[in-house]
């Protein structure tokens, strides 16, 4: 069940990288680590604080995602529920990922166990601040302006990333908030859809480590 929503996980987030990730297959790679954490420093959210809820599928499999985020997401607490049931077997997972600035804590709430990591972030999947794209970066990342869309009353921004290396994905942005992603990445179709967005403030707990929990430091 792991392995089927890390995957999951890696087609949705198929165009981000982080500074010590080496051998991705996006031109993203092609960015520094300077420039990374230059990005990452910028607002990752338009609003200073609020909850998203979206909804994912790949491989035939629903994956329910909730993300709570505060300091226009240098705090974040993304809560992922893939509900499965094989041959009768309970196979859900209930996933925990809570963030504060690079620092990242992987939960995997039915085991009680987890991870603790320090991991550069790109500002959104697709690694660059969209608000500010110049024409040299859609270039060295493969990426076409689409145009202007709405997506739950908010003014997006359609674009597509294709590659030689088979991966042709159409995102509705909201500023660097993802709102719709559609398309093809290592020949698996996937889509996700923000479903609602509450402009309100996160309970303070979704941000508390829990002390249940038995991290491995990686």
């Amino acid at each position: 069940m792991k392995t089927i929503v890390s995957v999951l996980c890696l087609l949705l987030f198929v165009g981000s990288c982080s500074g010590n990730k080496k051998g991705s297959e996006s031109k993203v790679k092609e960015l520094s680590l300077n420039e990374l954490q230059a990005e990452a420093g910028k607002k990752r959210y338009p609003l200073e604080q609020g909850i998203i809820h979206s909804t994912s599928e790949a491989m035939g499999v629903e994956m329910n995602v909730v993300t709570y985020f505060d300091k226009w997401g240098e705090w974040e607490a993304i809560e992922t529920t893939v509900p499965m049931e094989i041959m009768g077997e309970d196979y859900s997972s209930h996933m925990l990922e809570i963030i504060k600035g690079d620092d990242h804590w992987k939960i995997d709430l039915d085991k009680k166990s987890g991870e603790h990591f320090t991991r550069t972030r790109a500002i959104n999947p697709m690694g660059v601040d969209v608000e500010t794209l110049t024409d040299e970066l859609l270039g060295k990342m493969n990426l076409e302006e689409l145009g202007e869309v709405e997506h739950l009353g908010y003014k997006c921004q359609k674009m597509r990333m294709k590659s030689d290396k088979g991966t042709h994905v159409d995102y509705v942005m909201w500023g660097n908030v993802m709102m719709q992603m559609e398309g093809e990445a290592m020949g698996i179709a996937t889509t996700s859809w923000v479903t609602s967005i509450e402009e309100v403030a996160p309970p303070r707990e979704k941000f508390e480590i829990p002390g249940d929990v038995q991290f491995t430091e990686v």
